[in-house]
């Protein structure tokens, strides 16, 4: 068994799912707009590897399963740590209190193992 199968999945907290940002669903192939691919690089997925960013609705109201692996998912969500601070009230008085960037650090310490 290789280490990217031994290793626990890891469950994005459904408040930051909108904060992590994804390349338009026009630009995707199927494969990686259901989710079988990395969203991002286009790595073959199964239910040991994948990383579930949560449904998401398109424009004509439709939706798609957008996953990804593990070392594209830590490199999305460090781009949201750091451009939350500049998008957030609470980050211009005190980031050190706030609730949503403890969230994605912690999050990307995660990703990281």
């Amino acid at each position: 068994m290789t280490t990217a199968e031994t290793r626990a999945l890891v469950d994005i907290p459904a408040e930051l799912l909108p904060l992590i940002p994804l390349p338009p669903l026009e630009v995707l192939s199927d494969a990686r707009a259901r989710g079988a691919e990395c969203v991002w690089g286009g790595e073959p997925l199964s239910t040991a590897t994948a990383i579930d960013l949560g449904e998401r609705e398109e424009t004509d109201g439709g939706h798609w399963f957008p996953r990804a692996c593990r070392p594209c998912a830590r490199r999305a969500v460090l781009v949201a740590r750091n451009e939350h601070p500049g998008l957030c009230e609470q980050c211009a008085d005190d980031s050190i209190i706030c609730k949503t960037l403890r969230s994605l650090r912690a999050l990307a310490l995660e990703l990281r193992r």
